[in-house]
C-alpha cells in the first residue's frame, strides 16, 4: 500500500488527482489534501510523512519550496508544474518525477511504478541535491503573449498586462492602458505559466497584476474588495481565506 499526501491549491485539481490516484493500479490511500505552505508546514510536523507527496510549487501563501526550508521530508515528492526539458531531466537524474498539468492518467502510474521500484529498492531520495540543481534552472513563466486580433497579430509584453478575465467561457487579458483581447487559454492554465511574484489568481474569474491593485477594503461580511486599475464594471469579493492569502502575498518583502 502506498500512502499519499496531495499538496494542492487548487480543489478541482486536487479532487481530480485524487480519483485519478483511487483508479491507479495497486493499492494508494490518500492521507490528505493541502492547499497552502503554512497548513503543509503543520501537518508535516504532526503526522508520519507519507510514502509520496504530490506537490504544486505553486500555492496561495508562497511557493512549496518554502515547505523544505522548515520540514525535512522524507517521502518522495512528485511535483506538479511546468518546467523547462533541462530542469525535468533534473529531477528524472535524482529519482523525483514531475506530472505536468493537465496530468494525464498514463503518466501517473507510470509515475507511482517508478515509486514503488525505489520503495522495493530501498533508493534513497536526495531532495537537497535536486533542489540546488532546480535552482540552476529557469522557470517558463511567460513573458509575452502574440494576440490574434482581426486579421493581424499583435504581441503583447506580460509586464504590461493588468488583469486576466473569464466572461462567458472566454478570457480576456486587459492591459495597463485598458486595451481588451480575447486569448485561447483558460485560468487555470494561465496561473501555471505566470510569475507568482507578480500575478495572483483572485476569484475564478480573475488574475490580476500586482501593478494593476488600486485599493483593498473589507466587507461587512469580513470578505475582502478588491479595486482595480483599470476599473472594472463589478464588484470583485475575495473569501476570507482567499483574502489572508492575498494580503500575506501582497505583504511579501
Amino acid at each position: 500500500m502506498i500512502r499519499a499526501l496531495i499538496i494542492e491549491d487548487e480543489p478541482a485539481n486536487a479532487v481530480r488527482l485524487q480519483k485519478m490516484l483511487l483508479k491507479a493500479e495497486g493499492e494508494i490511500v490518500v492521507a490528505g489534501i493541502l492547499q497552502t505552505v503554512r497548513e503543509s508546514i503543520t501537518w508535516l510536523k504532526n503526522e508520519e510523512h507519507p510514502d509520496v507527496i504530490f506537490m504544486d510549487i505553486r500555492l496561495t501563501d508562497g511557493l512549496s519550496f518554502e515547505i523544505f526550508n522548515r520540514i525535512d521530508i522524507s517521502s518522495y515528492v512528485v511535483f506538479t508544474t511546468a518546467y523547462d526539458e533541462y530542469a525535468l531531466q533534473a529531477f528524472e537524474v535524482n529519482g523525483i518525477d514531475y506530472l505536468l498539468k493537465p496530468i494525464e492518467q498514463k503518466k501517473l502510474e507510470f509515475s507511482i511504478q517508478r515509486i514503488k521500484g525505489f520503495m522495493t529498492n530501498n533508493v534513497d531520495q536526495s531532495l537537497a541535491d535536486v533542489l540546488k540543481k532546480m535552482s540552476t534552472y529557469k522557470s517558463i513563466y511567460r513573458s509575452r503573449f502574440l494576440i490574434s486580433y482581426k486579421d493581424f497579430y499583435i504581441p503583447i509584453a506580460t509586464n504590461d498586462i493588468a488583469y486576466f478575465t473569464s466572461d462567458n467561457k472566454t478570457v480576456y487579458l486587459t492591459t495597463h492602458a485598458n486595451q481588451r483581447y480575447a486569448i485561447r487559454q483558460n485560468l487555470d492554465e494561465l496561473i501555471e505559466e505566470l510569475d507568482p511574484d507578480e500575478f495572483f489568481k483572485v476569484t475564478r474569474r480573475y488574475i490580476v497584476s500586482v501593478k494593476s491593485i488600486s485599493k483593498l477594503s473589507q466587507s461587512f461580511d469580513y470578505k475582502l474588495k478588491l479595486e482595480l486599475i483599470p476599473a472594472v464594471n463589478e464588484i470583485i469579493l475575495l473569501s476570507r481565506e482567499k483574502g489572508i492569502s492575498f494580503k500575506n502575498w501582497l505583504d511579501r518583502k
